[in-house]
């Protein structure tokens, strides 16, 4: 955290960031902006959206066996169900984790490895509230983040503790956590969107809000200040010697009793406030959670691998002869969205070529030179229609065991 900060604030050194692969475009907005781009793909441009509703076809016959599939995972672990329970439910935990890393990774999300958590944690608090969490109370945690972003926003700091003062604070676009509780099966799964790095602690499973030393000067300061005028009144009163001052004496000594009592109630106001705060702070936050997240990463996967294929495609297919290799491919790409939608990214070429492998879309794949429109339209309608690849997340999580 930076010197003199006491709320959310950049990056620490010591986190990394992981790359970001996801491809932050709409898929209808992506399909359009290749077919006006004549500059680049010429009179290719307007039959590549025919490729873009085909492959839309064969991405969602996939994304909706793969959800059947995840439903039945973890029906057995959702903290939602309301459904009876029928037969056996104890579940398979392990072809659960397996289908959660896997899902977690088609979406384009990298898993926070422990050092990074522990990194992002040590230095974690959320808008000035240092956050505790009992750890032994969680059986197992992780944490899957998308996207990387820097905004500008008020902070409170040091020099400027009411008022605050803008900064740069590290964003992720996207934050999963998924956590099991301590003798529970339930496997909670949720999903908040721009969640600064400083303010990581205060999303993981049984995160209770602490109080600033503002809050604790605040309070003791008034009831020290108000003790310590009884006590100096007590003692001139008792130096007197007279019958008043022992009738004064009992007085003082209840009025001292009830400030600390009133010290102690004004501690529990200010952390529920502070507890208050954080919860209304997160809700604005929180996308989804349990099933509705696996619904959204399922839609995500779909629309992540359209956008690939297609990218990597209309690629290969405008300048093959100016991209012999995998790399090449990557940098091509990375280089065509940052010159149309200004942004930034790390292409994942390897699922783009594996997605035009398993679609049959090569005219000669050694020399990486693709299928025209209309017979890629054609090759892919008759996937579509036979359903060929429908099992394809099915197949790939038996290949990776």
């Amino acid at each position: 955290m930076s010197e003199g900060s006491t709320g959310a604030s950049v990056v620490p050194a010591t986190v990394h960031l992981p790359d970001d692969r996801y491809i932050p475009v709409r898929t209808e907005d992506l399909v359009a902006a290749l077919a006006r781009e004549h500059d680049a793909f010429g009179e290719l441009a307007p039959r590549l959206a025919h490729v873009g509703e085909a492959l839309t076809r064969i991405v969602s016959a996939e994304s909706g066996a793969f959800s059947r599939r995840i439903e039945r995972a973890y029906a057995p672990f959702n903290p939602d169900r309301e459904t009876v329970t029928v037969g056996d439910v104890g579940g398979d935990r392990a072809e659960l984790a397996a289908i959660l890393a896997y899902t977690f990774d088609k979406a384009n999300y990298d898993l926070l490895e422990d050092t990074q958590v522990r990194a992002a944690i040590d230095s974690a608090n959320v808008h000035g509230m240092k956050v505790r969490v009992d750890r032994e109370k969680v059986e197992e945690l992780q944490i899957f983040v998308r996207g990387r972003t820097q905004e500008t926003r008020l902070v409170r700091t040091i020099r400027r503790p009411i008022v605050g003062e803008m900064r740069e604070v590290e964003l992720y676009r996207r934050l999963a956590v998924v956590f099991r509780m301590q003798n529970s099966v339930e496997v909670n799964i949720k999903l908040f969107r721009d969640i600064p790095v400083a303010d990581l602690e205060a999303l993981l499973p049984h995160a209770e809000a602490g109080m600033s030393n503002l809050d604790r000067i605040k309070i003791l300061g008034g009831g020290i200040g108000a003790i310590g005028g009884a006590t100096w009144k007590a003692a001139a009163l008792l130096v007197s010697g007279t019958v008043i001052a022992g009738q004064y004496f009992w007085a003082l000594i209840a009025g001292l009793v009830g400030l600390s009592v009133r010290s102690v109630l004004g501690y529990r106001r200010a952390k529920h406030l502070r507890s208050s705060q954080r919860t209304h702070h997160l809700y604005y936050q929180n996308i989804a959670n349990n099933a509705g997240v696996l619904d959204l990463l399922v839609t995500s996967i779909g629309h992540e691998e359209l956008k690939e294929t297609l990218l990597a495609y209309a690629l290969l297919l405008a300048r093959g002869e100016r991209i012999d290799g995998a790399d090449a491919l990557s940098r091509a790409v990375e280089a065509w969205i940052a010159r149309r939608f200004h942004v930034t990214l790390d292409f994942d070429v390897a699922d783009a070529l594996e997605s035009l492998d398993r679609l049959g879309l090569w005219a000669d794949r050694a020399t990486m030179r693709p299928l025209e429109p209309e017979p890629a339209c054609a090759r892919l309608e008759q996937h579509w229609r036979e359903r060929t690849t429908e099992d394809y997340h099915a197949r790939t999580l038996s290949q990776r065991g």
